[in-house]
């Protein structure tokens, strides 16, 4: 009987094992790729077309004396076993479009 259970019942759990972790990582790649193909409005939408998609983090948000809202963001940028170093920019509308401008430190 003990047999029987290793030669048999573990190699098959095994394999619906391998077939349940390929499902999954599909699943997962399937998921980011609908993340890229959703075409985003607005300050996020002008984001992603200038620094691409999810990399910049939006750090605080301002609203000038006219009421316009700009945004404070900040781009990492990672090297092999380094700290991060960050850009940062500030994205503001004007005349119904988005700009943004490096800060320097």
């Amino acid at each position: 009987m003990f047999k029987f259970l290793v030669f048999v019942l573990i190699p098959i759990n095994l394999i619906m094992i391998a077939i349940f972790i390929d499902g999954l990582i599909q699943l997962y790649r399937q998921e980011k790729e609908e993340q890229k193909n959703i075409v985003r409005e607005g300050m996020e939408g002008y984001l992603d077309q200038a620094f691409g998609f999810g990399t910049v983090k939006i750090f605080k948000s301002v609203f000038d004396a006219e009421g316009n809202e700009s945004y404070l963001v900040y781009l990492p940028q990672y090297e092999w076993f380094k700290a991060p170093k960050y850009k940062w920019f500030e994205v503001y509308s004007k005349d119904n479009s988005f700009y943004h401008c490096e800060i320097e430190e």
